[in-house]
Formats: structure tokens, C-alpha cells, sequence
């Protein structure tokens, strides 16, 4: 079993955040804004607004449950990912990762 920390987690939603495409973009913002939710079309007139939104978002600090939410964003080969709160570390299963990095 492999483990991530909150930190590290947020580390590389932003990263993904910056190098996304438009469409995945429209997906990550209208989780984190669900009650103002945007459009492919918006994301391609300026991406690099909704960019700086989503970012501004995460540096603010996210829940535990929004990082869960986006975890296909964190570890996308990876449906079973948990947050332990004892150990303040995120879980996923470290075969899976092997898999996907020779893919």
C-alpha cells in the first residue's frame, strides 16, 4: 500500500491543474465550484483565468473530502484511494501505480 500526504496531494492537483486540458479543466472547476459552474467554451477563451481560479482555490486549503473528490485528478489510475485521518496520509494501492507508469 502506497501513502501521499495532504501536501503532497495538493502538490500535484496543482500541477495537473496548470498543464490540464480544457475539457478536464471545465471538470476540476465545476467540482470545486458546483454552484457556479463554467463551460468548455468559457475554458477556451481563457484558460488561463480559469487556471489561476482553480489554483487560487487550492492555495486557500482544500478539504480532505475535495482532494478525494478530485483523486483521478491526484492518481488516475487509482478508483480505490482513502484518507486515513489517524496517520494524516492518503491511501492507494501501490500495485495499481507500478502498472501505470509502464503503461
Amino acid at each position: 500500500m502506497a501513502t501521499i500526504t495532504k501536501q503532497q496531494a495538493v502538490d500535484r492537483l496543482t500541477q495537473a491543474v496548470k498543464v490540464a486540458p480544457h475539457d478536464d479543466l471545465v471538470e476540476i472547476h465545476n467540482e470545486l465550484f458546483p454552484g457556479k459552474p463554467t463551460t468548455e467554451d468559457e475554458a477556451k477563451k481563457d484558460p488561463s483565468a480559469l487556471v489561476k481560479k482553480i489554483v487560487a482555490h487550492i492555495d486557500l486549503g482544500l478539504e480532505v473530502e475535495e482532494i478525494l473528490d478530485l483523486r483521478y485528478v491526484i492518481l488516475p489510475k487509482h478508483r480505490r484511494v482513502w484518507f486515513d485521518e489517524e496517520e494524516g496520509l492518503f491511501h492507494y494501492d501501490e500495485k495499481l501505480e507500478r502498472v501505470s507508469q509502464t503503461e
